[in-house]
């Protein structure tokens, strides 16, 4: 059974290979859908994070426009490794 370290580490590998796949920068979009998650405008997160406006803008269409399985894994892959061992082994079981 992996340990909360090594779940982490399975998470980011899937997060980047679907970022990847839909040709963005996994640290880019890591940080734009956590900034959007928390209702910050296009602006905002581009002022944030010193990304374009319009990368923000192309981003989160590519993003809108993904399937809802991947959409789904990117955002819960996202808050699980910003949030960290605690979050993971809350989702894996080890409460």
């Amino acid at each position: 059974m992996p340990n909360n370290y090594q779940k982490i580490e399975m998470i980011n590998r899937r997060f980047v290979e679907l970022a990847k796949k839909h040709n963005m920068n996994p640290v880019w979009l890591r940080e734009i859908i956590e900034l959007r998650n928390r209702g910050f405008n296009y602006s905002q997160i581009a002022e944030r994070t010193g990304i374009s406006r319009e990368t923000v803008a192309n981003y989160l269409q590519k993003f809108g426009a993904m399937d809802r399985r991947d959409t789904w894994l990117l955002i819960v892959g996202a808050g699980l490794i910003l949030c960290g061992v605690g979050l993971i082994g809350y989702f894996f079981g080890k409460r």
